[in-house]
């Protein structure tokens, strides 16, 4: 029998379900709060009506809610529950107040100012043991980049958005050659076509680690195109030549130790990278609670923005049916989601290695093979044709 998705009820589950706070291609957002729980505030996605019959998208919704209720650590945003109610799909999930790692690193650009390393290294550390969690459960999240990094406002640090991971018995098919992903946050395997494991994480990990505590961007360029030449031409500056203050040498060793171009190169795990950088905290880091450190920083920039989130989930949850007008919140809120990401790159079967230390055993990998003619090829090739002929130009002058 297919399910379909109906107009959302006032109840799914153990849920009363309350005004929409958002949505994106594949998922609409509600608040809800748990009618046995007193207080217990989540965000409930539910899988959008026109997507009903979408058997890929289904499956989607549904590896995105089996790989989420797998993870249970303090560094990746929990999943309280998941299931079917009244015919409609829904992942009920905890509700973050906070900003994105990118809004960060955008408004302390805006203000002229930079993360403090020690605030940097603690981010990279928490997310770096949240990777390990889950790559100890064969998933491999695919999608790190500061967008997905999430800072609450009482100093927590939550790695998000499992909707792009890749794990042992999956439902969902990626369409033939490609995979989905921020293009700047790439791994050379990825850009090359290469099987890649769960050191393209690592990989994901040290291009953030880098931007955050340079102030700049990595490989972002003004094309694609651009911005995959300079992943392969592995173009890294060593932030020590022109980054104001003191940069240690130890930091831009783990820096560049992770974004290696071979992946034995790179750490062989994410808890390998957080101890290193747990004793470069250590070492050099304020000696104070830093999860206290975090949330003042927070609040120096966006100053009155934590209570008027606050303020707005007073309001949204306690309302508890659904509207049809969109109550959105003052700032970002985490797991409401996103534009879906470009295509840009060709799917890789996706390889956990079992010397390094993985806990479950792989018994089964789906391979997916891309055409000839997926998107990046097809780049690539407009790249050489422009050079041909700009090589046949010269030659003519030349004559």
């Amino acid at each position: 029998m297919t399910l379909k998705a109906a107009t959302v009820p006032s109840q799914l589950g153990p849920y009363d379900v309350g005004p929409k706070i958002g949505g994106g291609g594949m998922a609409t957002v509600y608040v809800g709060r748990r009618r046995d729980a007193g207080s217990d505030v989540v965000a409930i996605k539910v899988i959008r009506d026109e997507l009903a019959d979408d058997t890929n998208y289904i499956h989607m919704f549904l590896d995105e809610a089996k790989v989420l209720s797998r993870l249970s650590h303090p560094d990746i945003i929990v999943t309280r529950d998941f299931g079917i109610a009244e015919g409609v799909r829904f992942i009920a999930m905890e509700l973050l107040l906070g900003r994105s790692l990118i809004d960060v690193f955008e408004r302390a650009n805006e203000r002229d100012v930079r993360m403090p390393l020690d605030l940097a290294e603690l981010i990279a550390m928490r997310v770096a043991r949240a990777l390990d969690y889950a790559h100890g459960l064969q998933v491999i999240h695919r999608d790190v980049n500061p967008t997905n990094i999430f800072l609450t406002y009482d100093g927590r640090v939550k790695l998000i958005d499992f909707g792009l991971a890749k794990s042992v018995g999956r439902l969902a098919k990626s369409g033939e050659g490609i995979v989905k992903g921020k293009v700047p946050y790439l791994s050379p395997e990825q850009i090359d076509e290469k099987p890649f494991d769960h050191r393209t994480d690592i990989y994901a990990l040290g291009a953030t680690l880098w931007e955050i505590t340079a102030g700049r961007r990595l490989f972002k360029r003004a094309t694609d195109i651009e911005t995959i030449q300079a992943i392969r031409a592995q173009d890294i500056p060593d932030p020590r030549t022109f980054v104001e203050g003191l940069y240690p040498d130890a930091l831009w060793t783990i820096v560049r130790r992770a974004l290696e171009r071979d992946p034995a190169a790179r750490y062989a795990s994410g808890e390998a990278m957080a101890l290193d950088l747990e004793v470069l905290l250590e070492k050099h880091g304020r000696k104070a609670d830093m999860a206290v450190v975090l949330a003042e920083w927070l609040d120096d920039l966006f100053p009155g923005e934590r209570a008027k989130q606050e303020a707005w989930l007073a309001k949204v949850s306690a309302i508890h049916t659904p509207e049809p007008k969109t109550m959105a919140p003052p700032a970002p809120v985490a797991e409401v989601p996103a534009p879906d990401p470009v295509a840009v790159s060709p799917q890789q079967p996706v390889v956990v290695p079992a010397e390094q230390a993985i806990a479950t055993p792989v018994t089964e990998q789906p391979t997916i093979t891309g055409p000839a003619h997926h998107p990046l090829r097809a780049l690539l090739a407009l790249v050489a044709t422009v050079g041909f002929f700009v090589v046949l130009a010269l030659v003519f002058q030349r004559c």
